[in-house]
């Protein structure tokens, strides 16, 4: 059986979760929590479907939004300029790489695209060599925000753990 992690080894394992333009504050609360339990940042592209003082958005981050660390930027040109492109990994159904298939280190960056558009193709095509996705084999167009960062950050999360 695997050794499970100290709680201070946990913690210094760090990622950047990114989302471009959400628009349902209940997901990016989620996700919130999603990253205070893994120790990621979560960085939020404007504009946003919601205001970032919105109760619902505290709400679904419950009383761990307090302790998380985020932060909003007002343009993706600006969030580009943020970022390690080397580094960085978008997920998007229209990835031709599985997640599963990508090495993640700390610090990488994962980006996510809004609950009804998902990443512009502009930003798809421009590093379409980053571009990762979530197989699914239903009949489903695309999986929820919230679920698709967890299981992208925590698969990143699991590959830093194994090294540490």
């Amino acid at each position: 059986m695997p050794k499970r992690p100290s709680e201070k080894r946990r913690f210094r394992i760090s990622f950047n979760v990114v989302l471009f333009q959400p628009e349902i504050p209940q997901n990016t609360g989620n996700i919130g929590r999603t990253c205070v339990a893994l120790g990621a940042k979560l960085w939020i592209v404007r504009p946003t479907g919601f205001r970032l003082d919105d109760k619902q958005l505290q709400r679904a981050g419950l009383d761990y939004w307090q302790h998380l660390n985020w932060e909003a930027v007002d343009s993706w040109s600006k969030m580009t300029g943020l970022m390690q492109w080397e580094r960085t990994w978008l997920f998007t159904k229209f990835g031709s790489k599985s997640y599963t298939g990508a090495t993640f280190q700390n610090g990488d960056w994962l980006v996510f695209g809004s609950e009804t558009s998902g990443l512009p193709d502009s930003i798809r095509a421009e590093y379409a060599d980053r571009c990762l996705s979530l197989p699914m084999v239903g009949p489903v167009r695309s999986l929820n925000l919230s679920v698709a960062v967890g299981v992208g950050l925590f698969e990143a999360h699991r590959q830093v753990a194994l090294l540490e």
